[in-house]
């Protein structure tokens, strides 16, 4: 035993005498500057560049083989100027020796220092790089691919580790003729250090970018591991900040952060994963998750996104913009959440928490195919805090009132539209009117949309439909709507600044037209329309002790006493009738008074708000007209 254990030490101190032979012979005869001509000969004929090794060429043998070189630069493509294409201060590569014997690779050091870049792109949209590429060379007819993560046909890929891998004071410049952009990477710094297959490694990346209107100062660090072997890359503990600053950097300047707790790839299974997913950027604090799968054969996506609360009246400022509200306590506070999914066959956002100021948006949305699908709802909102404030009226505004009338309707759109889905409202305040319980359901395709609201209105209802149908090439717009019960006090207060009207009211529209813009479809208004006002009375005007007064007037008689305060009630008040072409005709309008029958007729053209009515008034024999003698007298 011990004479075989002699023989093989005496091979080995063999082969280590040989190999050292062998490094101290190269080191003594070989000197790679000798090499220059030929090796700057051969990239000529490869690229039809020119490579100028200025510095020059060093080898290392042992305890490492190594290959050291100086300044070299490589000539740009013709048209692209004298400047170097690329260039390098200096580069070197290392290899230990001794665990290639026990067939391993171990790269002591890789370095690369002071490289410059010049990247360019003409008016005419050629690159300065593209006369460099090459496709690789094709295999074999009839070769079978290799298998991920495969060695080819030398077997099992040899382990691998990098003491340091180190990239200093690179820089590169971005120039395209085409669109005027000129951008420049400065001071790239890439290090990492005890680098293995499979195994976690840190890695550090900084670099400044610059363009016309915004600089930026980018540093990170993280944790890597690469596994070739299962084609998998995996980041952790990532931390990028971000500072920047110009014109092109909302609110002339700021910084950024970027975190994870760890980021996964599975390139063989067709995985990514990405965990506890943190930024602040411009005030926002977001955060989340998000999976993948199927990356390369039918990609789906799944996560979820949080923005915390902030000041959206802030975030528009550091854009430099202003919104103008009727009410200006408002933007003041936001946050949102959602969860997210994508496949080939849908895409959305279900569980969604959206809250603006006092309002909160709950529900899902999403495309199934080509359909909008979505269940929403909102618990309050006053739509008039977020409208422009009042303007004051102008010649101007009057002058372009018309001009809404050239407003095309989106035919095209409304042809292939596609959706099904339904807006739910707790309470809804717009123009100053307050609906409760409200939906807004809506259907559409081939050309047909259906919308249909309803709700609660000052104690009453509304519902109905609205219709849009394209056909050729315009659109037919159809309104039918109810309301019915409604309180008229309530109505009246918030909509015409009134307290003088009282009762119950119903309106009944059916109206249609047909037109390709908004002033078509005004003018081709075609309808019904009916309303009625019942048990009430108008505040403030005393039609009953007008008359009387009148009637003392003309029999000189002493002016009556007015009992109570001003006000004339009715038990109705309607009208039902015809429209044509946006003008309304009306032969039923009537309303009765406890002394008093008014009925009449004639038109109002909704265009020009223009009345033309006849009415006829006749006294009603009763208990009102029977207390004044003088007025009972008007029945004979």
């Amino acid at each position: 035993m011990s004479r075989i254990l002699k023989i093989i030490g005496i091979l080995i101190g063999v082969v280590v005498v040989l190999i050292i032979g062998v490094i101290v012979a190269v080191a003594v005869l070989v000197d790679p500057n000798d090499y220059k001509d030929e090796i700057t000969a051969q990239v000529n004929k490869a690229t039809g560049r020119t490579l100028t090794l200025d510095g020059d060429l060093a080898l290392d043998f042992f305890p490492r083989i190594g290959v050291a070189m100086g300044a070299a630069s490589l000539s740009n493509a013709p048209g692209f100027g004298e400047a170097p294409f690329a260039s390098i201060e200096s580069a070197k590569i290392s290899v230990e020796v001794l665990p290639l014997i026990f067939g391993s690779v171990r790269v002591g050091e890789v370095s690369l220092d002071g490289l410059h870049l010049n990247l360019a792109r003409n008016a005419r949209g050629v690159n300065n790089w593209q006369d460099l590429g090459g496709g690789a060379t094709a295999a074999p007819a009839g070769a079978a691919p290799a298998e991920p993560g495969s060695a080819g046909a030398s077997g099992a890929a040899p382990e691998i580790g990098v003491g340091s891998l180190r990239i200093t004071d690179a820089e590169v410049n971005w120039s395209d003729a085409g669109t005027g952009s000129d951008w420049k990477l400065t001071g790239f710094n890439f290090e990492a250090s005890d680098f293995g297959l499979g195994k976690s490694f840190p890695l550090s990346i900084a670099f400044n970018l610059a363009g016309a209107e915004i600089e930026v100062a980018v540093g990170s660090e993280m944790n890597a591991t690469i596994a070739l072997a299962d084609n998998s890359y995996r980041l952790d503990d990532l931390e990028v900040t971000i500072d920047g600053r110009g014109a092109g950097w909302p609110g002339g300047e700021g910084q950024a952060t970027l975190a994870f707790d760890s980021f996964a790839a599975n390139l063989d299974a067709e995985t990514v994963d990405l965990n506890n997913l943190r930024m602040e950027i411009l005030g926002l604090a977001i955060s989340g998750t998000l999976q993948g799968r199927k990356l390369f054969s039918d990609l789906s996506l799944a996560g979820a996104i949080d923005i915390a609360e902030f000041n959206p009246d802030e975030l528009i400022e550091r854009f430099g913009a202003a919104i103008e509200t009727a009410d200006p306590e408002v933007f003041r506070r936001a946050s949102a959440h959602a969860d997210f999914s994508y496949d080939s066959s849908q895409m959305g956002m279900r569980n969604m928490r959206f809250m603006l100021d006092d309002s909160e948006l709950t529900g899902s949305i999403g495309m199934q195919g080509e359909t909008l699908r979505f269940d929403l709802d909102v618990n309050t909102i006053n739509i008039d805090r977020y409208l422009p404030p009042a303007a004051e009226p102008s010649e101007t505004a009057a002058e372009n009132e018309g001009s809404v009338d050239e407003i095309d309707f989106p035919l095209e759109p409304l042809r292939t539209f596609t959706a099904n889905g339904s807006l739910a409202l707790g309470e809804t305040k717009f123009m100053n009117l307050t609906m409760t319980d409200a939906e807004f359901g809506l259907t559409a395709g081939n050309g047909r949309m259906r919308l249909t609201p309803s709700g609660k209105l000052y104690g009453g209802t509304i519902a109905g439909q609205i219709g849009i149908d394209v056909q050729g090439d315009a659109a037919r717009l159809s309104l039918v709507q109810n309301l019915a019960n409604v309180d008229l006090n309530g109505l009246a207060r918030d909509f015409l600044a009134t307290e003088d009207l009282s009762g119950k009211g119903n309106v009944n529209l059916d109206l249609a037209a047909v037109g390709s813009n908004v002033g078509a479809l005004r003018r081709d208004l075609d309808g019904t329309v009916s309303f009625t006002l019942r048990d009430g009375a108008w505040e403030g005007i005393d039609a009953w002790y007008e008359l009387r007064r009148a009637r003392a007037i003309l029999d000189r008689a002493p002016t009556p006493e007015r009992e109570g305060e001003p006000r004339t009630t009715f038990s109705n008040v309607s009208a039902s009738g015809m429209v044509t072409d946006a003008v309304l005709t009306t032969n039923d309008l009537n309303a009765t008074l406890p002394f008093m029958a008014l009925n009449g007729g004639g038109t109002i053209n909704l265009l020009t708000d223009e009345i033309d009515i006849d009415a006829t008034a006749s006294f009603v024999d009763g208990p009102v007209l029977q207390s004044d003698p003088a007025m009972a007298r008007m029945l004979d």
